[in-house]
């Protein structure tokens, strides 16, 4: 009973993050069509989420040392931060493009097929019919997604779009593989603090040199403070601390109520629903995630 408990909790945490992390898609949108650039968003963000973070890592009973931790373990905290800065700054970029649904579909539903090939590529894994169809499933669904609802002409921006998410997607894919590979020795809080604290620091060597753009309303700092704290610390804490307690390709899975709750808001509010083509394409994603979704061992 205690092991399903925390499956579930497990679960929950890793749902409420994507769900979280939907909304705050259609509010990046919002702010960056105010006059904030993805730069100045994305560092505003890592901004305001980390001193929460810290705070919550200074209140635990015992608080580790980063100097304590050896030397992979730190690198290890490092490139995980590093990677969900990047994750970051490529949706905020592919959203600057092409709206908010089609990016954070891209970048989530196609970590899982990403993760599933550096399982093969690094020995986590032989080769299977499964999973070599998964990853055709996957490859022709984002195909389909990736394609405007307008039709098949592209235009202007939309290939720099599709460029970006994906960038976004194999960011994700690093980020969701180191928070599953993070020793459980370490607090999910305290790695979180301290791969945010590199994530800062990476946006701030980017973001500086082009200049800071707040948004153009007062109102609007409302919405970068949900970015800040909500999909930021809250979120990526609820994320961190599931995805250490389920496989990789399950934290994936679980994170997949992120583009669906985008899609569905984007075309509720904002009058963005996807073409059939695309949501066909969505169901192959669907597929190939099911079939990932089978239990797999991982060293």
């Amino acid at each position: 009973m205690k092991s399903t408990t925390s499956a579930a909790l497990a679960w929950g945490g890793v749902l409420l993050a994507g769900a979280l992390w939907g909304l705050g898609a259609l509010v990046a949108q919002h702010l960056m069509g105010s006059g904030m650039t993805p730069q100045s968003l994305a560092l505003v963000r890592f901004a305001l989420g980390l001193p929460l973070l810290w705070w919550w890592h200074w209140r635990q009973p015992e608080v580790p040392h980063w100097r304590a931790l050896p030397v992979r373990q730190r690198m290890l905290v490092a490139g995980t931060g590093a990677a969900m800065a990047l994750n970051v700054g490529c949706w905020f970029a592919g959203i600057e493009r092409i709206g908010p649904a089609l990016p954070t579909v891209i970048s989530v539903c196609c970590a899982p097929a990403i993760v599933a090939l550096v399982s093969l590529l690094r020995g986590y894994e032989r080769p299977s019919a499964r999973l070599l169809l998964a990853l055709a499933l996957a490859l022709g669904g984002v195909l389909l997604v990736a394609l405007p609802a307008g039709g098949t002409a592209l235009p202007p921006g939309h290939l720099a779009g599709l460029a970006w998410s994906l960038g976004s997607a194999f960011c994700y894919a690093l980020m969701v593989l180191g928070n599953a590979r993070m020793p459980v020795a370490i607090p999910a809080v305290s790695a979180s603090a301290w791969g945010m604290a590199v994530s800062t620091l990476c946006v701030l060597v980017v973001a500086l040199p082009q200049g800071w753009q707040g948004p153009s309303r007062s109102v609007d700092w409302w919405g970068v403070a949900y970015t800040g704290v909500v999909t930021t610390s809250l979120a990526y804490l609820c994320f961190a601390w599931g995805a250490r307690r389920l496989s990789p390709t399950a934290a994936v899975i679980g994170s997949l109520v992120e583009p669906l709750v985008a899609a569905v808001l984007a075309a509720w509010w904002l009058a963005e629903p996807m073409a059939p083509r695309q949501w066909w394409g969505a169901l192959l994603l669907g597929t190939a995630m099911g079939l990932l979704s089978w239990p797999r061992k991982f060293r």
